[in-house]
């Protein structure tokens, strides 16, 4: 008999910033000198119900020594760019039993009583890239458009998104405003979680009411340690 579904999801944010973590060495803008916790940011990695991390960061073991993680069984990477995947090596020497699995469009799987279904997404030309569908949560940190993903943003209540870049489109990366131009019409997404978060020189308090202001109240900007359950 196939094994039974959880359908319980608690999903912790371990990192919530893009290809470097917030503060920014050297910089003096208003984001990386503020005092607000949620404006301290590791590179963008979720974990799933304490035992199954999406992502290896190169600030992996921080993350997991600093949340006190000691259940992690299963990593899955989502593609191979360096704030993705740059942990691995490290996660090994310090604990040889995790399973990694490198993700590919089109594999769909149960771990650990979770559905899991990576689909191809727009990013890098030469990287290949997927988001998850964990249970019925879409998970996509990393995206240059979301004409792929659509059909799974339009059946799901919850959705975390990337939220590198704003204004305009860059490096592989759509913007926060497109992003929020393309989702806030769909009626079915009860919360929008935007990781990935970039170099903004933004403060969380000011990124959280502008997308209030050009989305409403189901967008949030996440930060390190938030935790949901959907």
């Amino acid at each position: 008999m196939p094994g039974k579904l959880e359908k319980k999801l608690i999903i912790k944010f371990l990192g919530t910033s893009s290809e470097e973590s917030i503060p920014r060495e050297g910089c003096e803008c208003v984001q990386c000198l503020s005092k607000d916790k949620n404006d301290n940011r590791l590179r963008s990695s979720v974990l799933i119900n304490k035992k199954i991390m999406i992502d290896a960061t190169p600030d992996v073991l921080k993350q997991l020594s600093k949340r006190q993680i000691d259940a992690l069984e299963a990593v899955l990477i989502t593609h191979e760019h360096a704030d993705h995947n740059g942990g691995i090596k490290d996660l090994l020497r310090a604990r040889r039993d995790i399973r990694i699995i490198k993700l590919a469009a089109g594999q769909h799987f149960k771990l650990l009583g979770i559905d899991f279904h990576a689909f191809k997404v727009k990013h890098s030309n030469l990287v290949p890239t997927v988001g998850v569908e964990i249970n019925s949560v879409i998970y996509i940190p990393d995206y240059a458009d979301l004409d792929w993903a659509m059909p799974y943003l339009k059946n799901t209540k919850f959705a975390i998104l990337d939220g590198s870049v704003l204004g305009r489109n860059f490096g592989g990366h759509l913007s926060i405003n497109e992003t929020v131009a393309l989702t806030k019409p769909l009626k079915n997404l009860r919360k929008i979680y935007l990781t990935h978060n970039g170099h903004t020189r933004r403060t969380h308090k000011e990124m959280q009411k502008l997308v209030h202001e050009i989305g409403d109240s189901s967008f949030v900007i996440a930060y390190d340690g938030l935790e949901i359950e959907v």
